[in-house]
């Protein structure tokens, strides 16, 4: 088995894999391998007598954990599965589900989405009499995720406000703990306050876990770092995986020191690093090399293909952003035509803007294309409202999901009559879900409203009943048809589209039993967990990490556009923005295409541009 884990690796790959305890850094350059010495590296533990429930292993993306778990139990079998995988906040989410009571929680708390949040804090700001404005609730939500993340004070943020936020966070911490909901902000802040304050609690889960490995450790943020050194004991058997160089989500509190700063915060620690590319060819690797060597604020590494020299990376001028979008459509069109397939082509922007004018091109010259980051399934109106009945089943004191689908569809309690139910919940002192019948005796509500909360009490019962004995895929079809939903959508102008995304939830959650644990599962999807299909992907730079295509186009490389206009102000600013074009580059097995347009037409305007400094950096091999 040793010689079977060991077997196809590298020098530096097997030093890591073979690596025997204490704290471990590991730089993986792009395309190194980094998964295989992880997945590897776990196998070696779990052969050397490790339980493999002692070891946790951390991610960024629920692809990435699945795909780990995938490769272990291919080497170790069942073992594989006791291994624990998962992001930063599903294991947050898993030991708030075990802890949570400690601090006055129910096991059975909801987790509200961005959306969720936002609508609280609106009514929040609302309640407090505050002259609410269209965006204020987004920003706030904002800065209070910012704050827990990067576990700064309130006030040392900078934002535009007219009133202290600090109120409105006070009484949206007070309706969460009534409601029994936690934030995805929580899924961190809340087990690292808890592991500080609770030595018993901190030194339970510090012998639970003797072997923590981390994916991705130059995207930690401060409260993720924080939850780490809370977990790690006296073993100091943490070993932590990542590129400095890929470092890109500073602008979310993300913090590039976290990996650079390892061997200060872990004294004693070895450090590798991995080199050898397995994914681009050498030309492309040169081409990135000379990019990213601009960078002061990195750790040295020179990366070298298996793959051969290949192809110099081609920088291509254009006129306007018309001409630059044809010649890509025009490009790739022959490259399908070749027999190139579509899943293997990416285009790349910095910003959103950007992909209007190549979408067009594709439409016209029917390329087949999907664009990453658009509206995520599960944000689409009416999966969410679906799944806020389900949430409304699993905890009856979650407002945000009733407020959702108390009229939904339209049933005649208006908002008038939903605030007044609101008002005599609270002075009952129970969830409003629970005063509706009490409402009505005591003639609460009338009319119309009174008509609709009967029946939606009596749909309510209907849809508990139906769930005892159902699975998921059963329990929400029965309550499409039940609540009206089937019908009020089919009523709509895109009421097809909106009927197919139910019935693709519908599909998707088959196997499912367990109410709590499938609305777990969907509060932490993550975009990038659906596939594009065979198709041209089109995304942000920022979306592309941890992709790879064989044919790669990067559009827009102009002075405010990459480097962007808003980070520009600081080194450090530039320094991600060249680490961003660096990703790009390297998500390239084959050929790459960088190209800027003198005039583009932004926003409605025509502007004319100058090449991105960048450009000027890369040189061939």
């Amino acid at each position: 088995m040793n010689q079977r884990i060991l077997e196809g690796l590298n020098p530096e790959q097997k030093m890591a894999v073979l690596h025997e305890g204490g704290p471990l850094l590991i730089f993986a350059g792009a395309g190194s391998g980094k998964t295989r010495v992880i997945v590897h590296r776990v196998a070696n533990l779990i052969i050397q007598g490790v339980r493999p429930s002692e070891i946790l292993c951390l991610t960024f993306t629920n692809k990435a954990a699945a795909e780990m778990k995938h490769r272990l139990n291919i080497i170790v079998g069942d073992d594989g599965s006791n291994v624990w995988a998962g992001t930063f906040h599903a294991f947050g989410a898993r030991f708030l589900r075990h802890e949570a009571y400690l601090i006055g929680y129910p096991r059975s708390f909801v987790i509200y989405d961005e959306a969720d949040q936002r609508s609280l804090i609106a009514k929040c700001i609302k309640e407090l009499g505050i002259n609410y404005e269209r965006g204020m609730d987004a920003k706030v939500a904002w800065l209070y995720n910012m704050s827990r993340d990067t576990m700064r004070k309130i006030d040392d943020i900078e934002i535009d406000l007219f009133f202290d936020p600090k109120d409105v966070i006070a009484r949206y911490e007070q309706r969460k703990k009534e409601f029994g909901v936690f934030d995805f902000g929580d899924l961190l802040s809340v087990p690292c306050r808890m592991l500080s304050t609770m030595p018993e609690l901190r030194e339970k889960y510090q012998a639970i876990y003797r072997h923590i490995l981390v994916d991705e450790y130059q995207d930690t943020n401060t409260a993720q770092y924080s939850l780490l050194v809370q977990l790690i004991g006296t073993h100091r058997n943490i070993c932590v995986v990542g590129d400095d160089d890929q470092s890109i989500y500073g602008w979310r509190g993300a913090d590039v020191g976290n990996i650079l700063r390892f061997k200060d915060d872990f004294a004693g620690a070895n450090v590798i690093t991995l080199e050898q590319n397995y994914r681009s060819s050498q030309g492309i690797l040169s081409a990135a090399s000379s990019l990213i060597t601009n960078n002061q604020y990195r750790a040295p590494k020179k990366l070298r293909s298996t793959k051969g020299k290949g192809k110099d990376i081609g920088i291509v001028e254009f006129s306007d952003d018309e001409k630059e979008a044809l010649n890509v459509a025009y490009t790739i069109t022959n490259l399908i035509s070749s027999g190139v397939s579509p899943l293997d082509i990416g285009v790349f922007y910095r910003v959103n803007a950007l992909s209007r004018v190549i979408e067009e091109a594709f439409v016209r010259r029917r390329i087949p294309y999907a664009v990453y980051g658009g509206m995520r399934f599960y944000e689409r109106r009416e999966i969410k409202d679906l799944l806020a009945y389900l949430r409304i089943i699993a905890n009856p004191a979650d407002e945000e999901a009733l407020s959702r689908i108390i009229n939904t569809p339209p049933r005649g309690i208006g908002a008038k009559t939903h605030a007044a139910l609101v008002a005599f919940a609270r002075e009952s002192k129970v969830p409003t879900m629970e005063a509706l019948e009490s409402a009505l005796a005591q003639n609460i509500v009338k009319g119309a409203g009174r008509k609709g909360v009967d029946g939606f009490i009596s749909l309510m019962r209907d849809i508990r009943s139906y769930a005892v004995n159902s699975d998921i895929p059963d329990l929400l079809a029965f309550i499409m048809d039940a609540a009206g939903l089937a019908q009020a959508l089919a009523a709509e102008i895109d009421g097809e589209d909106r009927l197919t995304n139910v019935k693709e939830l519908i599909a998707s959650a088959a196997g499912h039993k367990d109410l709590t644990r499938y609305l777990e599962e969907k509060a932490l999807m993550t975009s990038m967990d659906v596939e594009s299909g065979d198709k041209v992907s089109v995304m942000t730079l920022h979306m592309s990490k941890g992709l790879e295509f064989d044919y790669v186009f990067i559009l827009g490389l102009e002075e405010g556009i990459l480097p962007h206009s808003r980070s520009m102000d600081t080194m450090l600013e530039i320094e991600e923005e060249r680490r961003l074009l660096y990703v790009g580059i390297t998500r390239a097995r084959k050929q790459v295409m960088l190209s800027w347009a003198r005039t583009r037409t932004l926003y409605g305007r025509e502007v004319y541009q100058i090449p991105s400094g960048f450009l000027s950096e890369i040189k061939p091999c």
